[in-house]
């Protein structure tokens, strides 16, 4: 090749190398890709840190002990998401930072209120219920249910406040060390003694430890000042006034949440009334791993994009667009590592979590495909109480319950076999997923017209 010609070609890529490096430069000092890095950082220490210990914590508990963890977790974490009515998720929108503390307050009341009926309730019909659902293998744990079910409501509280003053950093770096110590906390309890009690027991400090931990780290971090200081003075709404105005979220979003907690943990209590403990471990397990890149990934993108999005609805910009371009770039992340479970996934388990997992890469096969459209579906989910489609969602979340319910029923008692059941339960997540997505993204695109419409409408006669 001459030298013309070389030369000719460094002068025909230079405007490609110009175009790509003002592209990584435009995007390094984007803010919003900044805050996702970093809390993708820190989930995704805090994820290999768990991952690190799950090999050594499935060989010392074992598929019966992970069966009577995962029915104890299936029951606390329906009640979690409801514990404070999902007012924790509405601090987030207010404008005034002293509305979004009036919130804080009024979740952390409801929350203790809800906790303390649940205790009286199991206290008095703990045993008659436990035997009722045929979950009598969590019956000694049930006192510690409205226990972590206000520390799960704690927790989120201190997220989302946290997620709303953009202090992202502390989530990351609470995250990392809060997954060391707990995951250390239960690999030496299980070297001590490796049974169910010592299992269920320090898994249930999980939600008290994070919390605590993020607590600690906002008092230690510089005090956040309120927005509208010269607003504070003439006083804010009461708590009865902030209850009214997020009325929705009880009205609307805390069916929605209990429907879908109670829809996506119901195959664990299927699995362990119907075919036993070590089922349900294995489907705990699976559930526990596959879980992963959506914590790692989508769930940060979606932690960030919640308050990118209200802000976009607040400053009436096109929402359709953002959601389609997370949605794509997770569907493209997501891509490779599911597909290798659904290839090699009894192959994988057996190999880093023990021979007696294989099973459960069976029943990874089938999840993998249903974890990937939910791990695509993040964006679109948290744009549904900032696109004020609380109410169509509840109506969609019964359908989609009862679509599940009929797929784990069916597989159980027409089919009769734990696999099956899994995978009539996959393929119904399958459907369910994808579904959301599209009415999301339709009902953003008619809201962004309809504001267009409000605007301009001498536009719309034309």
């Amino acid at each position: 090749m001459s030298a013309i010609d070389q030369s000719s070609m460094r002068r025909g890529s230079s405007p490609v190398r110009e175009r790509l490096a003002a592209l990584l430069h435009t995007s390094m000092r984007s803010k919003l890709l900044r805050n996702i890095l970093t809390v993708v950082t820190g989930t995704a220490g805090a994820q290999a840190i768990t991952l690190a210990f799950m090999p050594v914590i499935t060989r010392i508990y074992g598929p019966e002990a992970y069966g009577v963890l995962g029915t104890f977790l299936s029951v606390t974490m329906m009640l979690i998401p409801v514990a404070a009515l999902t007012y924790p998720i509405a601090i987030v929108l207010p404008k005034r930072d002293g509305d979004a503390r009036g919130l804080v307050r009024l979740a952390l009341a409801i929350a203790l209120s809800l906790a303390t009926v649940v205790a009286l309730a199991l206290q008095f019909f703990g045993d008659q219920l436990a035997r009722t659902l045929e979950i009598e293998i969590i019956q000694p744990y049930l006192m510690l249910i409205p226990f972590v079910m206000f520390c799960g409501a704690a927790l989120e509280i201190c997220q989302q406040w946290l997620f709303r003053t953009q202090r992202f950093r502390i989530t990351a770096s609470v995250a990392v060390g809060h997954s060391l110590l707990f995951n250390s906390m239960r690999t030496v309890a299980g070297l001590v003694q490796s049974s169910a009690l010592v299992l269920v027991c320090t898994t249930a400090l999980q939600q008290a430890l994070h919390a605590a931990m993020l607590g600690l780290a906002m008092l230690r971090a510089k005090p956040h000042t309120d927005n509208h200081a010269d607003e504070v003075e003439q006083g804010g709404p009461g708590m009865l006034e902030l209850a009214r105005r997020h009325s929705d979220f009880p009205r609307f979003r805390a069916p929605v949440m209990l429907i879908n907690a109670v829809s996506q943990h119901l195959p664990t209590l299927v699995l362990a009334a119907y075919f036993g403990p070590a089922a349900a471990g294995f489907f705990a397990l699976c559930k526990q791993a596959l879980t992963m890149p959506t914590n790692l990934i989508g769930k940060s993108v979606a932690d960030v994009y919640y308050p990118r999005i209200s802000r976009a609805i607040h400053d009436r910009e096109p929402v359709a667009a953002m959601l389609l371009k997370a949605t794509a770039a997770l569907g493209l992340v997501g891509l490779v590592p599911f597909s290798l479970v659904a290839v090699f996934g009894p192959w994988l388990f057996a190999l880093v979590f023990g021979e007696q997992w294989h099973v459960a890469g069976e029943y990874a096969r089938w999840l993998a495909l249903a974890e990937y459209v939910i791990f695509v579906s993040r964006p679109c989910v948290v744009a549904v109480p900032a696109l004020s489609l609380q109410a169509r969602f509840l109506l969609f979340e019964i359908f989609s319950t009862s679509l599940r319910v009929l797929s784990l029923f069916g597989g159980a008692l027409l089919i009769g076999t734990a696999l099956a059941t899994v995978q009539a339960f996959a393929v119904a997540s399958i459907v369910i997923y994808s579904s959301l997505m599209v009415i999301v993204l339709i009902a953003s695109r008619r809201w962004y017209a309809a504001q267009q419409n409000a605007q301009h409408p001498e536009e719309s006669f034309d």
